[in-house]
């Protein structure tokens, strides 16, 4: 008798798992269907880079892999102002950025938004080249809300 108990108790050990509800998987993180990130210097990467740095998501142009959170070593071709805001959660490192019509060039060293939409963003060991003195300083901007990363109607399908 105790021998059946004992396997009762076990069974039911192994198969309690299997009853629970699985925990809610994280909803899908769409990429934008409307803007890619080329990042090779020759095509205009304004917008797309202003999504991105807001906390957009976005694909490369040349690959279509999700861009992710960190940009590294790459060139952007630009043609207005860009913004990076805290919270966003983005880092940009060892880039260069471009404004051609301006002959202005910005490259570094990194811009970092952390996760705290309060504090400003990170700007380390970045050079400006042929720009006014007063860019690349942090000023307060308007509230900007987050972009719904997670709503299934921005998701892209055919």
């Amino acid at each position: 008798m105790m021998g059946r108990v004992l396997l009762l108790i076990a069974l039911l050990w192994i198969a309690v798992p299997a009853w629970r509800p699985a925990p809610a998987a994280e909803p899908p993180q769409c990429a934008r269907g409307d803007m890619v990130l080329w990042g090779d210097g020759r095509h205009d990467d304004t917008a797309a880079l202003n999504a991105w740095l807001h906390g957009d998501i976005l694909v490369w142009a040349g690959s279509g892999e999700p861009v992710g959170a960190v940009i590294a070593d790459h060139t952007f071709r630009l043609s207005s102002a860009i913004y990076a805001v805290g919270g966003a959660g983005r880092k940009l490192e060892r880039f260069r950025l471009i404004w051609p019509e301006r002959s202005e060039t910005v490259s570094g060293g990194t811009i970092m938004s952390g996760d705290d939409p309060d504090m400003a963003p990170v700007v380390s060991g970045v050079t400006i080249v042929g720009g006014d003195p007063r860019e690349g300083v942090p000023f307060d901007s308007p509230d900007i809300a987050p972009a719904a990363r997670s709503d299934p109607e921005r998701c892209a399908t055919s």
